[in-house]
This record gives structure tokens, sequence and C-alpha cells, in this order.
């Protein structure tokens, strides 16, 4: 047998297995690439959750510094839905409902970004137990509980609700 019957006699065989091999090889790269893609949304959400997550908590303690600054002592406000400060009786909105937008739950910080909170007025609380500590006895017995509630807002439009409870002595 001389070499031209042999190669007339392969009839392609080949080229058929070398394009088998080919399409096998692009279908595992397109699923490579399409994981990798997956894995970069996954990335991605995770990231945008976890930045509204702490935009959320910075909200949240900066309403507390707000009633520090501004609430200290026994409450004076009178606490509805119409107020210009963000502060509520408890149990007047749902803040996982509420539009945050047209509460005026935005307030500018000192650094000038914004931070959007709404605090509830829960009640006053009677402080039970003494102290171990130096001059116990001598403050006021009374805790004004508040609500705070923060809000941060994701890249991709997700949000996160960090609600903190925040007493206050008289």
């Amino acid at each position: 047998m001389t070499y031209s019957q042999n190669q007339s006699q392969q009839n392609g065989a080949a080229l058929l297995i070398s394009m088998i091999i080919l399409l096998v090889m692009s279908v595992i790269i397109l699923q490579g690439a399409r994981s990798a893609n997956l894995e970069v949304l996954i990335g991605n959400n995770s990231r945008h959750a976890s930045e509204a997550l702490m935009q959320a908590e910075d909200s949240a303690v900066s309403g507390e510094q707000m009633l520090e600054l501004n609430y200290a002592g026994a409450p004076t406000g009178n606490y509805g839905g119409n107020d210009d400060d963000g502060v509520f009786i408890v149990g007047q909105i749902d803040v996982n409902t509420v539009d945050w937008d047209e509460l005026n739950a935005q307030h500018e910080t000192g650094d000038g970004t914004q931070r959007e909170y709404i605090v509830e007025y829960v009640g006053p609380a009677a402080a039970n137990g003494g102290s171990l500590s130096v001059g116990a006895g001598t403050a006021s017995n009374t805790r004004y509980i508040y609500r705070v509630s923060g809000r941060g807002e994701a890249g991709n439009g997700g949000a996160r609700v960090v609600q903190t409870i925040y007493a206050m002595a008289e």
C-alpha cells in the first residue's frame, strides 16, 4: 500500500475529530465565561448590600447624635407626622413601607453628606436597679426611650434599614 492509497482511505476522519474537539473546548470556555460573569454579579451585589448597611448604620448614629444635641432631658417636642425634624410618636409610621423622601427624613451632617433617619419617641421608662459608681442615686431614675431608624441605599437600588433603641436620662 502506498502513501496515496492510505491518504484516500481516511475520508476526512481527522478533520471530523478535530472539529468535535474544538466544539467541546468552545462549550467549556463559554461555560467558564458565564460562571465568571455570575461571580462578578454576586460580588457586586454583596458590595452594594454592605455599602447600604454601612450607610444605614451611619444614619442611625447621626439620628442618635441629633437626639443628644437637640433633645437632652425630658422631651418637649410635639411629635407628629408633619414635624420638620423627623421625630414621631412610635407607631405613627412604619419605617419599612413609608416613603422616606416625603417624610423629610434626610438630614445633612457636619461633613456635608446626607443621612436618612427617623426618630420615634417610645416614652418614659423607670430605671431599675442601682449603680456601683460614685454618686449613685443622684441621677434621675427616668429614662426617655427613642427608636432610631437609619436608612442606607445601595448603588443597585436596594436599601437597608437599621433600628436602634436609644435611652436618654432626664
